[in-house]
């Protein structure tokens, strides 16, 4: 970490991230009430090591989460509705606030219970975020969930690069699996495929990595089949959004498709500012 930014900047010049955009993103949300992150409780130092101390969540991550029952189908999906309404909620909020993550994983997405015992979202590990929406030939994120526009030469929005990331999370959230390995082109099999014939025609071929061996599109609901090709969209321009006050009403809105239609006023009593 060094002792400041600046000295990490000049120690690590082309690093993708930076553990000081972390702690400041996080402070800041934590001013503004932000509760879809941990609390930052302090950065603490002795000779040798640098220690950041934050509230602890207490059931891991959503990559843990996946391997917990039901088996793939609608039991899953009810089950995993309210999760899925606070990561659209969270990401919708620190898009308000002009922030992108470029991160978005199911290892940085926390789990904890509140005092009534209920599960609460955290959204973790800024340090890839930028207050930059529009970027150009920065990649970043793990491999399964960059966008593909990411790995071209143009200006993209880092916005829509979170919407994608999220679409992959809730697939492997869905179905215990990831849709692809990579999204840069010639390095995935399955994403070609998707490029050269659509998402939908992947759901029809693909089967559950565990279990009886269904073909995806046989375990999931219609809605979220509609909900997923909406977000994982390889043209950014047509890829559905999460409602952030930036995006004119025509665009496609995944609080208005049927999986999720109704449940945003249930469990989101924190609008971001403005809203």
């Amino acid at each position: 970490m060094r002792v400041g930014p600046k000295e990490f900047r000049e120690q690590y010049p082309t690093a993708s991230e930076r553990p000081w955009h972390d702690l400041g993103f996080v402070k800041q949300l934590n001013m503004r009430g932000f509760p879809y992150c941990c609390e930052l409780l302090g950065v603490f130092r002795d000779d040798t090591h640098s220690y950041v101390q934050t509230t602890f969540a207490t059931e891991g991550d959503l990559f843990g989460w996946c391997d917990c029952e039901p088996k793939p189908g609608k039991a899953r999906e009810d089950v995993m509705m309210p999760l899925v309404v606070q990561v659209f909620t969270g990401v919708r909020w620190i898009h308000a606030v002009g922030i992108s993550h470029r991160d978005l994983s199911l290892e940085n997405l926390l789990l904890t219970r509140d005092d009534a015992g209920k599960l609460q979202v955290k959204i973790i590990d800024f340090g890839m975020g930028t207050l930059k929406r529009w970027c150009t030939k920065e990649v970043r994120g793990k491999q399964s969930y960059q966008a593909p526009e990411m790995h071209g030469d143009e200006e993209y929005d880092a916005f829509l690069t979170d919407t994608f990331a999220l679409g992959v999370v809730v697939f492997a959230m869905a179905v215990q699996d990831y849709p692809w390995i990579s999204t840069k082109k010639g390095s995935c099999q399955l994403y070609e495929y998707v490029n050269a014939f659509g998402f939908l025609k992947l759901l029809e071929r693909r089967k559950l990595r565990k279990g009886s061996g269904e073909r995806l599109i046989e375990v999931l609901s219609e809605p979220m089949t509609q909900m997923l090709g909406g977000l994982l969209q390889v043209n950014a321009a047509d890829r559905a959004v999460l409602g952030e006050p930036c995006w004119e009403e025509s665009r496609q809105n995944v609080w208005d498709m049927a999986w999720l239609r109704g449940q945003r006023a249930a469990v989101d009593p924190f609008p971001p500012p403005g809203q």
